[in-house]
């Protein structure tokens, strides 16, 4: 591929809708009434937070992965815990930042339907999918978590997949939080839509 074809490749990215520009969303302050906005602003302002930690744990994902490779291929001298450290970092990257990924707009939905109703109509789906569905569905997650998280702890669980055979109950433990850390999340989304199905303008 020349470097025109790199050009014209990250002027295609750049210009897909469905790429998002994080950093305007995160500069952009909702047009609702106070004390809305703010609690709206801190609650993003949070998940944005929790994202820049959990890019952290993905250069340390990086490190691992690379380090366990020089090892297995070039020395032949594979350790015990890259297995178990690699698939439960990248566990825990990948629900943590569930909530972080609500907060853009990140998660699947049939855009085909929804992007051609009107803010009014968008927003009113969404209030009665995140009532009758979300909340109840995380609740559950946050619950069901818990009590398997605790129960690990308790017995002192391992895992059995290598030598290392390292505790699990943290591992357990990211259920629950991912469920908190994404209903705490919903509720600026669900101010964000009734705001949005009150005035029948885009939040």
């Amino acid at each position: 591929m020349t470097t025109e074809d790199d050009d014209a490749l990250l002027r295609a990215l750049k210009n897909d809708e469905d790429l998002p520009d994080l950093e305007e969303m995160r500069a952009r302050v909702p047009d609702i009434p106070q004390p809305w906005q703010r609690i709206v602003r801190v609650i993003d302002r949070f998940a944005d937070l929790c994202g820049h930690a959990l890019s952290w744990l993905v250069l340390a994902l990086v490190v691992i992965v690379v380090l366990e490779a020089i090892r297995r291929y070039a020395f032949n001298s594979p350790s015990i815990w890259g297995y178990d450290m690699s698939y439960m970092l990248y566990g825990t990257i990948f629900m943590l930042g569930a909530g972080t990924t609500l907060r853009f707009g990140g998660h699947i939905r049939t855009d085909l339907f929804f992007n051609t109703w009107s803010p009014r109509q968008q927003a009113a789906v969404d209030l009665g999918f995140y009532t009758l569905l979300f909340f109840p569905g995380m609740a559950f997650f946050l619950l069901a978590g818990f009590d398997k998280a605790l129960s690990s702890y308790l017995i002192s669980e391992r895992a059995s997949a290598s030598f290392w055979r390292p505790i699990l109950w943290p591992y357990r433990a990211v259920i629950p939080l991912t469920a908190l850390l994404v209903m705490i999340q919903g509720v600026s989304e669900v101010i964000k839509a009734y705001f949005q199905f009150k005035t029948g303008e885009t939040v």
